[in-house]
């Protein structure tokens, strides 16, 4: 189509829009001012005239309403059609005349009010014209010639010089209506067009990007960096397989999520182009067990993909056990030697879905339960890993808001000398969740995951420290542990809030110990040294929770000053048999590196007869006494109860 018709069709379709979207305000304005008008100056000698003429009017505009709504409810493709222009305008156009014809009608029974009231109202139509209808110049042009001309034509022609006066003005008011209406037809086209430039700038912006993509999309199957088959291709030959298995051409086929072990630290350590390089060995080694109809994929990071159609458990789980030994060589690099490890979680198809997605997620949950687990690094998926894991994911979700629903509580077990008295208390954090009680052990690896036994910490301490305060004025010398996580003394104010919370609840510094397990030896010790050194110099008492069932050492313990080593439950379990001389060792080495013995888990009368002829200084367990809720603990205080091993 020639550019000219082409514009011409468009300013046509654009027209129309533009006079039927605003053709409901011009007929209201039109219906009251014609009533206005009609009913405002009737008398005896015209009440006929007039209600005919309005009535005349009101079946113009009524009929120009259901034009206006036909064309709304029309075919969105047809409402350009030149039709439409037509009966838009003949309605107009009637509207004209019927305006001209009541001054032509009327004009000599006007009253000085009624000829003023007609010239405004006309006037006043003609200029909104010039607006309303300006997506047609000629429509414009002759709405203004009926609606004004014969009125400024008959004025010319009166006796007093005013009314020629008006009449020389009315045509002068008609070409500038005129002259207006040009201007806005012209500037109406101009937009018109500047919008189907823009339009036809943005279609072919779309198009270019589109092929564009596509382009992209065609050459982008291929990892950059390892020359293996990326997410989005690897899902696209995959489901080709999955397809195979559902129209019964393959038998099934197994998924491997395989994450390498301690990848983080080479790029946090030696850099991102020494990881990537280590990536690209890697990848190559991965590309040794490719097999005709498998499929390996860098999946993202340093996880990868592999689909093989084997399904037999015994030949897959054989498989990734090479995959592990091949990714675990070292890899040599220049004149540095690089050992990583390798976990894999498989799921199978039929056993586990035989959806892809779903298969890569299971194989995933297999991979994350094993992660970190030696020295099996291999793992097929099952109900219970998914159950663990979506247990832990809500839990860990719950113990974000814990604090604010008042979930947490603290809880408080005796801790006795060799004749039974209370000598301290131990403050055990519990959590309530949905009618349920938590087990420490589930919950607080998770809160130390996610780096919130930091907040929950500082919580469980002032709560100890608000009870000390209490018990402290029931019994003096009594004394309060918490126990106290690695991560907290990485924690910039954790000296900071210990120290104002002894300030706060005046509390003597040396009955607030601290309890720490043996993980703190193997942190880093400068830092923590600073720190334990801090409070020490405060006052604070420092005891090594769990102690024999890590990797203690003494002399670590010496130089920290630890003033208390709790023997671990394991020990005092087994204390009628070997457990007994372990315990004993603890005693006499305590007696050269001045620090007390705890006992915990003390939960039978003959355990308690042993350790106090071992002369164990303190003990605490379920056999003495469970922990305690705070009225309970302050309770026992305020009685003065002995907790003897006679119990």
């Amino acid at each position: 189509m020639p550019k000219n018709q082409e514009h011409t069709k468009l300013y046509l379709s654009e027209g129309v829009k533009l006079l039927y979207n605003n053709a409901l305000p011009g007929i209201l304005i039109t219906f009251i001012t014609s009533s206005t008008l009609a009913f405002s100056f009737l008398n005896s000698g015209n009440l006929f005239t007039k209600l005919t003429w309005w009535g005349l009017m009101m079946v113009v505009l009524i009929i120009r309403i259901i034009d206006t709504q036909l064309w709304v409810n029309a075919d969105p493709v047809r409402k350009g059609d030149i039709s439409w222009i037509v009966r838009f305008s003949s309605g107009c156009l009637v509207t004209a005349t019927l305006w001209s014809a009541y001054i032509l009608c009327f004009y000599h029974t006007f009253s000085t009010e009624e000829f003023t009231a007609a010239i405004v109202i006309l006037s006043a139509m003609a200029g909104g014209a010039t607006s309303v209808l300006s997506g047609n110049l000629m429509l414009s042009s002759l709405y203004n010639i009926i609606i004004l001309l014969p009125m400024s034509v008959l004025l010319i022609f009166q006796p007093e010089q005013y009314r020629v006066n008006l009449g020389f003005l009315g045509v002068c008011f008609t070409l500038t209506m005129i002259i207006s209406s040009m201007k806005a037809a012209r500037y109406i086209k101009e937009a018109i067009l500047l919008r189907y430039r823009n339009q036809t700038l943005l279609e072919r912006m779309e198009k270019t990007i589109k092929r564009r993509t596509q382009e992209v999309y065609e050459i982008s199957h291929i990892d950059a960096l390892t020359g293996l088959y990326n997410r989005v291709s690897f899902l696209s030959a995959a489901e080709e397989i999955s397809n195979r298995y559902k129209n019964n051409r393959e038998k099934g086929f197994s998924i491997f999520f395989i994450d390498l072990d301690g990848f983080k630290n080479i790029n946090d350590t030696l850099g991102h182009d020494i990881g990537d390089m280590v990536l690209i060995s890697l990848s190559a080694r991965l590309n040794d067990f490719y097999r005709q109809g498998n499929l390996i994929c860098r999946w993202g990071g340093d996880e990868f993909i592999y689909l093989t159609t084997e399904t037999d458990r015994h030949l897959t789980w054989q498989l990734a056990e090479n995959m592990v030994t091949s990714l675990s060589r070292p890899i040599l690099l220049d004149d540095q030697t690089i050992t990583l490890g390798a976990t894999i979680g498989i799921a199978v198809c039929p056993e586990h879905d035989t959806s892809i997605t779903r298969l890569i997620q299971l194989a995933d949950i297999a991979m994350f339960s094993q992660k970190g687990k030696y020295p099996e690094r291999v793992a097929f998926y099952n109900h219970e890993l998914e159950e663990s894991l979506r247990r832990k994911i809500t839990l860990n979700e719950a113990l974000r808001y814990a604090l604010d629903r008042n979930e947490f509580r603290a809880v408080y077990q005796p801790i006795v000398d060799g004749n039974g008295e209370i000598v301290s208390f131990e403050a055990l954090l519990r959590w309530h969740f949905q009618g349920r009680d938590i087990s420490p052990a589930e919950f607080i690896p998770l809160m130390e995951q996610s780096g919130r036994i930091v907040q929950i910490g500082n919580w469980i301490m002032e709560e100890a420290c608000r009870i000390l305060s209490e018990m402290l004025k029931l019994k003096s010398g009594i004394s309060m542990c918490v126990n106290i996580s690695i991560i907290q003394f990485y924690d910039k104010e954790f000296v900071d809030n210990v120290n104002n919370l002894i300030d706060r609840y005046a509390i003597p510094p040396h009955l607030l110990h601290l309890e720490v397990t043996e993980s703190i030896i193997h942190s880093e010790q400068h830092t923590i040294y600073h720190k334990v050194s801090q409070l020490q110099k405060r006052g604070v008492k420092f005891s090594v929770d769990d102690f024999g069932t890590g990797y203690s050492s003494l002399s670590v313990i010496h130089n920290m000053n630890i003033d208390f080593i709790k023997i671990d439950r394991s020990f005092i379990n087994n204390i009628e048999n070997k457990g007994r001389t372990i315990v004993q060792a603890v005693k006499d080495i305590s007696e050269s590196l001045d620090f007390d013995v705890i006992a915990e888990g003390v939960e039978t009368e003959k355990q308690a007869a042993i350790l106090k002829q071992c002369g164990v200084h303190f003990m605490q367990g379920y056999y003495f006494s469970r922990p305690l809720e705070q009225g309970a603990a302050l309770h026992i205080l305020a009685a003065g109860q002995q907790l003897s091993p006679a119990h």
